[in-house]
């Protein structure tokens, strides 16, 4: 018989090219107790993509908003993206990572007020933009606004430097194993709210 525990929810925002994707598939591959949340899409699967995302018909979207099985869903270039509430049922036995945006993150905070936000940023706005490359400024826009909202919201900043994947994991580790570095991430403290707002200029 497994175990329950019963972990809180984790997620993870940011805007698109902050380095959310890599750092959820690295802590998953190394910590066999995390998992990813599973996503659910109607667009089509790309070449060779994995990952931790079902990709169903616009019927069986519409069926699963109907049947209220998402915590949150939204359209986009005419396709449907959310995340179904089963990831949560999970959480008595694993820690469940989630990969949302600001209202994603907001609808599951009143499912779960326990779960624990983290945002994250790279060191310079000019650094996002490189990494973005072709996907251009309207998602650029997209996460200024996302970041403006997200300000005294989240719980912890983590900023994720260029090539330095081993230390953006060991300062999310921190911050779940509640040590003392892990509280220097925590928005609670000006400099990181004041990282946040001025981070756009």
């Amino acid at each position: 018989m497994i175990k329950k525990i019963n972990f809180s929810p984790i997620v993870f925002s940011g805007p698109s090219g902050a380095g959310k994707n890599e750092l959820i598939d690295y802590i998953v591959k190394r910590e066999p107790l995390f998992e990813e949340a599973w996503g659910m899409t109607t667009r089509s699967r790309r070449p060779g993509e994995g990952g931790h995302t079902q990709f169903v018909s616009k019927e069986d979207f519409r069926k699963a908003i109907h049947n209220n099985e998402l915590i949150q869903y939204a359209e986009y270039n005419g396709n449907y993206y959310g995340t179904s509430k089963s990831a949560l049922d999970l959480l008595q036995y694993k820690q469940i990572l989630f990969n949302m945006g600001f209202d994603g993150t907001m609808s599951l905070k009143k499912i779960r007020p326990d779960s624990a936000l983290i945002y994250i940023l790279p060191p310079t706005k000019e650094e996002l933009l490189r990494r973005m490359g072709d996907r251009g400024r309207e998602r650029f826009a997209i996460g200024r606004e996302q970041t403006m909202k997200s300000i005294g919201v989240y719980d912890y900043l983590l900023i994720s430097y260029t090539d330095c994947l081993d230390e953006l994991y060991d300062d999310f580790m921190n911050i779940f194993e509640g040590t003392e570095k892990g509280q220097e991430k925590s928005l609670k403290l000006q400099k990181n709210r004041d990282f946040m707002r001025k981070f756009y200029n």
